[in-house]
């Protein structure tokens, strides 16, 4: 099994006008038949026997029906090991580069079984599989994810002020270049008392980890500069975050909660801190 260079891997071409979204329409929805694209032909004598290899294969093929069902074997293997490293996110804490080398040393172990069984299919044989589809679907969801994070972007943000009060609700998402949406954060702003409280900022399980909270909190504090920022309760494994951004940014936060009067019934807002970065 060979398994293509990341840096060198272009995304095949019925996506490549995706990003974020392309890791599930990468895992979940079929492969395009002519992906990945065969390797340049050779020449000569040499090219000619290599033909007439090709050639004789292809009679012993069997129909298409089959043939996409094995490709789809294959992509329910590479799925299968991208969501039991997906799973482990909350306790590892793996950031992209170490989250596609476990994802690796998964499906690398799955694919030396005789044997593998997966949700929704019976046992499937690894030897009548075609491992380099698998190392390529691999290559072109890791290039995706990668491609997603350092594109990544703020929207402007829907402020909500309801009427006959001080305080002005704000929401904005980070997507990626194909304007897929991978998180968001939601807050409120009281001016005259110079406070802001987050209320809430969450990302899909496929986008944590990966500096997208951070991103999002610096963007909040960059559009109200001036205000001192606060949060109410926090779960214990947020805490870790929330601390290490505080102590790096460049706006204070205080530890008090309810500076403000004109907040009323503050949402737990951080109970997806836990997933943001």
């Amino acid at each position: 099994m060979t398994m293509p260079v990341l840096s060198e891997y272009r995304l095949p071409q019925p996506f490549q006008r995706y990003r974020a979204c392309m890791v599930t329409r990468l895992l979940w929805e079929p492969l395009p038949e002519s992906w990945p694209a065969a390797p340049k032909r050779q020449g000569g004598l040499r090219g000619l026997t290599a033909r007439v290899r090709e050639a004789a294969a292809a009679v012993l093929r069997r129909d298409d029906m089959e043939r996409r069902v094995r490709r789809g074997a294959m992509q329910a293997i590479v799925r299968e090991a991208y969501q039991q490293t997906l799973a482990e996110q909350d306790s590892e804490r793996r950031g992209p580069v170490a989250f596609a080398d476990a994802w690796k040393t998964r499906l690398a172990a799955l694919l030396a079984r005789d044997t593998v069984e997966v949700s929704g299919w019976s046992e499937i044989a690894i030897a009548e599989l075609d491992t380099d589809l698998g190392w390529s679907l691999y290559a072109a969801v890791c290039r995706a994810r990668s491609e997603a994070i350092a594109q990544a972007a703020a929207t402007p943000s829907r402020p909500s002020l309801p009427a006959e009060s001080q305080t002005a609700f704000h929401e904005f998402s980070i997507v990626a270049s194909d304007e897929h949406s991978l998180g968001r954060i939601r807050y409120e702003i009281c001016e005259p008392c110079g406070v802001g409280l987050l209320l809430k900022i969450s990302f899909s399980s496929d986008w944590q980890f990966c500096g997208l909270g951070t991103l999002a909190l610096r963007q909040m504090e960059a559009r109200h500069p001036g205000l001192t920022w606060y949060t109410t309760g926090q779960y214990s494994h947020a805490k870790g975050f929330y601390e290490r951004y505080r102590q790096g940014s460049r706006s204070p936060w205080t530890e008090k909660q309810h500076p403000c009067p004109h907040f009323e019934n503050p949402i737990a807002p951080t109970s997806a801190l836990r997933r943001a970065d």
